[in-house]
């Protein structure tokens, strides 16, 4: 059972989406007690990039993953010349500027690099299928349906297959 943080009485039932405390009723969250004055006001609501290093492995681990014959020097020039035209594509650069669509994507990274969001001991194919799943759910049709997500993957799909 956790108190409410305003009254420190009660249980509580919600918590304050700017400040998170927890507390137990309108009541309490009407309270001359519970103000945001002392918060840092924040400018960037996206979330932060996973670190470098997690980065790196996260795209060695996948490269691994989904390669299943051995690239020469040109093929694997191409696929870099495919990754390089998404990355200078001035649409893929404003969409990924989107703070809904970094997080969508950050939440898909973190079930493929972060232990936590996946079953316990998961390889990473069976990561690879869950964070499939999540982004077929973020897809038109899908529970979780984003237009901005839609429009992220057709835009890739379209330069990557050359259209």
């Amino acid at each position: 059972m956790v108190l409410c943080g305003i009254c420190k009485i009660e249980q509580s039932k919600y918590k304050c989406p700017k400040c998170s405390i927890l507390y137990c009723s309108l009541i309490c969250y009407k309270s001359e007690l519970h103000n945001h004055d002392n918060l840092p006001t924040i400018t960037d609501p996206s979330p932060p990039p996973p670190p470098q290093q997690q980065q790196k492995s996260l795209i060695d681990t996948i490269n691994t993953t989904t390669t299943t014959t051995t690239t020469t020097a040109s093929s694997s020039s191409s696929e870099d010349d495919k990754f390089n035209k998404l990355l200078q594509d001035n649409q893929i650069q404003y969409l990924l500027n989107q703070p809904s669509l970094q997080f969508h994507l950050f939440s898909i990274i973190k079930i493929l690099i972060d232990s936590t969001f996946t079953p316990k001991n998961s390889n990473i194919e069976q990561k690879l299928d869950i964070a499939n799943l999540k982004l077929n759910d973020l897809r038109i049709g899908g529970v979780e349906q984003n237009e901005l997500i839609e429009e992220f993957v057709q835009r890739c799909l379209e330069l990557m297959n050359g259209t």
